[in-house]
């Protein structure tokens, strides 16, 4: 009863902007997807959906041009570095990642997707990746610029959230 009496003297919410609005429906639509396809790709993959969320991640900093190591891959992850330890075991060991020295820092281990690891994760992500072409196919330069400014607000309002949380702060 309380409660329907504090609902009564609510303003109602902006439907325009915020958290209900069309945009952040959506957004939150495209964030549930992603978790289901990385459980779906886990299945055709026979790999857990950690393993698939893993290589994504390295394989996406190598083409970023950066090093992703252990440490980093558990951050990343939200799992301590025990367990990015066994992730990064099970996958060297099945010959879907590489683990090397540093050059610089012997006691750091960078990681690598093998080519046989890469063709294993691509050949699954392929169709997804023809459907998502063909879901922007017909957007115009001034759609896709907004689009695309969207999309990098909302990637920095993460890092924004995140930098509040030293230990899983995202550059």
């Amino acid at each position: 009863m309380a409660q329907e009496k504090r609902r009564e003297h609510q303003e109602p919410a902006d439907e325009t902007r915020g958290p209900n609005d069309e945009l952040s429906r959506s957004l939150r639509d495209v964030l549930t997807l992603t978790s289901l396809v990385r459980v779906s790709l886990g299945r055709a993959l026979q790999m857990p959906a950690t393993d698939v969320e893993a290589m994504e991640h390295v394989m996406m900093a190598g083409r970023a041009g950066e090093t992703l190591g252990p440490g980093e891959l558990a951050r990343r992850l939200g799992v301590t570095s025990a367990a990015a330890t066994q992730t990064v075991n099970r996958l060297v060991g099945e010959g879907h990642l590489t683990r090397v020295r540093h050059t610089g820092d012997g006691r750091r281990q960078l990681l690598g997707v093998t080519g046989s690891g890469r063709r294993h994760v691509m050949g699954e992500l392929l169709p997804l990746f023809a459907l998502l072409a063909e879901a922007s196919a017909d957007l115009s330069p001034a759609e896709r610029a907004g689009a695309q400014r969207y999309l990098d607000n909302v990637a920095d309002a993460y890092r924004a959230f995140l930098a509040r949380d030293s230990s899983t702060s995202a550059q």
